[in-house]
């Protein structure tokens, strides 16, 4: 057993199960995160506590709840898992304190995490984990009362809150066959649910625990929705729908078994709100995601709020309002009014929705976008390195000449979050290191296949040399 060094992530703190995340660790965590509540005077509101369906989920909720309830905090935990939109959802609904969930998101069987809300139900921003942080194995006075343990389904409420925000009347008029694959996490009962709400006929696939996830990652990635996939080809389905570990991400499947990654989902999504559902406002995209969000915004004579990687930047602009859509190229999506936090239900809905608007199928709506703005090739490269090699090529970026990188005179430099060059309209490269890895994250977007291909090509050249 490893007395762990407690360092939040951008989605909480994750360790593999019995070697750093312990009972013990995460005690050290929930101390943390109770003096961090006794600080700012948050201790008569009462805290949610859930978990998703990993290994051991359910008694670390149950441990969390009680010790919370010990130092005289007042506690709603979850009657089962739960996905992290929904505790997010029902700590804002409630005015509670904050929230903690149990997930280790789409990570591997073997991790299990800690993720805290604050109050707003966003993400934990980085100076709110930087104090909880610096408070791990601070003294613990005793409470001068004993909190309470009430039990919650938040189910309800949170199906409530999606009618606020999808069209079930054309959902409904619609009658879609879709399939739901929740790979054996929180999303089961939701996703499907919401679906069958909608007037959909729903086949489900994984929607039961299973603590090593068929033997993959809780990710709603191609290689792990085959079947998902084949089961949309096989029954003529219009939409194949996917839910991660803890319901934040989504995967989506058209009806001729084609994935479309979180980039296109983005840019369809944004092109359903402009376009049919008339909304006005700004999106906001991390540094890595898609600039054709961008074209799309300039379509409709609307901006572009670009921010570093991680939901918690974008989620205090969906709160402070003027959003209509906030995302990330992994996998993070929310609207204006709805919660500061991923919601892959949601962002599910909302792409059966637009094929219910529209009665086509996303490859057709795909076209009739690219006949208005243009086309976009876009592709993303994980090199994984050893140290030295990572090193090397952070230090030739960091003296390379801003105006001009891998032959081609560079429009705008962006070092906010990695090294980013654009060099037009459509054209860019990103270069960003892992924070925890010795892996360089390559990401490549140009408006013609080929051109994009050549400078894929000439910047791996560079990274070779360095």
């Amino acid at each position: 057993m490893t007395q762990a060094t407690i360092k939040f992530g951008t989605s909480g703190w994750r360790a593999i199960l019995s070697d750093e995340f312990t009972f013990a660790n995460v005690t050290r965590v929930l101390n943390a995160i109770i003096l961090y509540l006794r600080e700012n005077g948050l201790t008569d509101q009462a805290v949610m506590v859930g978990s998703d369906t990993r290994f051991m989920s359910d008694k670390f909720r149950e441990y969390a709840s009680e010790h919370f309830a010990r130092h005289g905090i007042n506690v709603l935990c979850t009657d089962r898992d739960c996905p992290t939109p929904v505790i997010s959802f029902y700590i804002r609904k409630n005015k509670l304190a904050g929230g903690i969930n149990f997930t280790a998101s789409h990570n591997p069987a073997e991790y299990q995490g800690i993720k805290f809300s604050p109050a707003n139900g966003a993400p934990a921003p980085p100076e709110v984990t930087a104090r909880i942080e610096a408070l791990i194995d601070a003294e613990v006075a005793p409470a001068d009362r004993q909190g309470t343990i009430k039990m919650i389904d938040p189910r309800e409420d949170y199906f409530t809150e999606l009618q606020t925000f999808l069209d079930f009347d054309t959902l409904m008029k619609a009658e879609l066959k879709v399939a739901c694959d929740v790979l054996y996490g929180a999303g089961r009962g939701y996703l499907d649910e919401m679906m069958h709400r909608a007037g959909a006929e729903v086949s489900c696939l994984h929607d039961y625990i299973n603590p090593s996830f068929g033997g993959r990652r809780p990710e709603p990635a191609p290689e792990n929705l085959e079947e998902l996939t084949a089961m949309v080809k096989e029954k003529g389905l219009n939409l194949g729908l996917s839910t991660d570990g803890d319901a934040d991400r989504f995967g989506i499947v058209d009806g001729d078994g084609t994935f479309y990654n979180a980039n296109n989902v983005l840019c369809l999504v944004a092109w359903h709100l402009l376009k049919n559902r008339k909304k006005s406002g700004k999106i906001v995209r991390t540094v890595a995601t898609t600039g054709y969000l961008d074209r799309i915004a300039g379509y409709f004579d609307t901006s572009i709020i670009e921010v570093p990687v991680g939901f918690k930047y974008i989620g205090p602009l969906i709160d402070g309002g003027g959003v209509i859509l906030g995302g990330e190229e992994s996998g993070g999506l929310s609207i204006g009014g709805h919660i500061p936090e991923k919601d892959g239900i949601l962002a599910c809905g909302l792409v059966a929705e637009l094929v219910a608007f529209e009665g086509k199928s996303l490859g057709a709506i795909w076209k009739d976008i690219e006949t208005a703005i243009g086309p976009i090739w876009s592709d993303r490269i994980d090199l994984e390195l050893t140290h030295q090699k990572k090193d090397a090529i952070l230090s030739a970026l960091a003296v390379q000449d801003t105006s001009e990188f891998i032959g081609r005179p560079v429009q705008q430099f962006n070092g906010v979050d990695g090294y980013k060059f654009v060099f037009g309209a459509a054209d860019w490269v990103l270069i960003r290191p892992s924070g925890t890895e010795p892996i360089i994250r390559c990401y490549f977007e140009s408006s013609d296949a080929e051109q994009g291909e050549r400078m894929k090509q000439t910047l791996l050249k560079f990274i070779e040399a360095c």
